[in-house]
């Protein structure tokens, strides 16, 4: 096995750990994502101990409960006069798993005390599971995206290369013009003429359609130079002797040769939609507060006592790098050519 290989397989398994991990966020979560705990707002990571007070070693993992000694500058103490036992696979909040079974288990639960595996928030919410609730966000606005991305891309790309002349060459001027903006101004300009308040359904289609109303023109240039090279081809000169219309030898005999190409440039244009959701969220223009997403909890990173003091809220970043790398990775594996990137 190659070097190349062994790297492609690893990214792979990277991202496939980075779905799972957000299909089954509830789970691995001890706490709700929209839960608040206002008396332990930006608490530390909850530390796993083997070995008590006493220096007696237990068989069983378990945690103790903090206490806010100073508000003012946010410290915390733990009680070590009653420790708590982790229970593994154990009850909690009620769920749904895949967003279809009802279920109630999780992954660790500490009963009787708060646990944090990755501390809390300013309002005192579990990084951890807004993070993993955030991860299954920005899958559903990639999937989405995508999903309008290709639509809107083959269609343009298609109908420019079939018709030829002045539609042809008008399409590809708007195309050149959308490419030539500036994307993000561009995504703050159409999300500016929105509503403001909108529910999360809402919220997910603006924000993927906003951002795929200015990547598409990579993909129409690229469907249309397709089907310019296919009309030249034998097999279509044979099914045009043969007497077939434009839309049969489209339907029939181009249609079918276009989906690697159209998937190559799904996976290069993931990055954008996974980063136009977090600028837009970041800039208060895309999901609220109340919202999980990666973008509203990076949010709080314009204070630099976060970074410097409760750098656990830094979670969301070290996913949107890894998710990134996996992406840029895939997408720049071997094998792939004649490629157009999205900016």
């Amino acid at each position: 096995m190659s070097r190349v290989d062994l790297t492609r397989k690893l990214v792979l398994v990277l991202a496939a750990l980075l779905v799972l991990a957000a299909l089954l966020g509830d789970f691995l979560s001890s706490n709700p994502p929209e839960a608040q705990n206002l008396r332990g707002f930006y608490a530390p990571p909850t530390r796993i101990h083997f070995i008590d007070a006493e220096g007696r070693f237990l068989l069983r993992p378990f945690v103790y409960s903090y206490t806010l000694v100073d508000p003012l500058s946010t410290t915390y103490r733990e009680q070590i006069d009653r420790p708590y036992l982790l229970v593994l696979f154990g009850g909690g909040y009620r769920y749904r798993l895949f967003g279809i079974i009802p279920s109630s288990l999780h992954l660790a639960t500490a009963p009787g005390t708060e646990f944090y595996p990755l501390g809390t928030d300013e309002l005192g919410r579990d990084v951890l599971a807004r993070t993993l609730a955030g991860a299954r966000t920005s899958l559903m606005i990639v999937l989405s995206g995508i999903l309008i991305y290709s639509i809107l891309g083959l269609a343009v790309g298609a109908f420019a290369g079939l018709a030829g002349g002045w539609l042809d060459a008008g399409l590809m001027r708007v195309s050149e013009f959308v490419l030539a903006l500036p994307a993000l101004y561009l995504i703050l300009a159409l999300r500016a003429v929105l509503p403001v308040r909108m529910s999360f359904g809402q919220t997910v289609l603006m924000v993927s359609g906003t951002i795929a109303a200015v990547a598409w023109p990579p993909l129409a240039r690229a469907v249309r130079g397709q089907i310019l090279q296919f009309g030249s081809s034998g097999f279509v000169e044979a099914a045009v002797s043969f007497g077939c219309t434009r839309w049969q030898v489209f339907s029939r005999h181009m249609l079918p040769a276009l989906p690697a190409l159209v998937i190559t440039q799904a996976v290069l244009a993931t990055p954008v939609f996974l980063l136009g959701e977090v600028i837009l969220s970041f800039l208060d223009v895309g999901f609220q507060d109340s919202a999980e997403s990666w973008g509203t909890m990076l949010r709080s990173l314009k204070d630099p006592r976060v970074i410097t003091d409760f750098w656990w809220n830094l979670a969301p970043l070290g996913l949107v790098f890894l998710t990134l790398l996996s992406m840029n990775l895939l997408a720049g594996s071997p094998g792939k050519k004649e490629i157009v990137r999205p900016y």
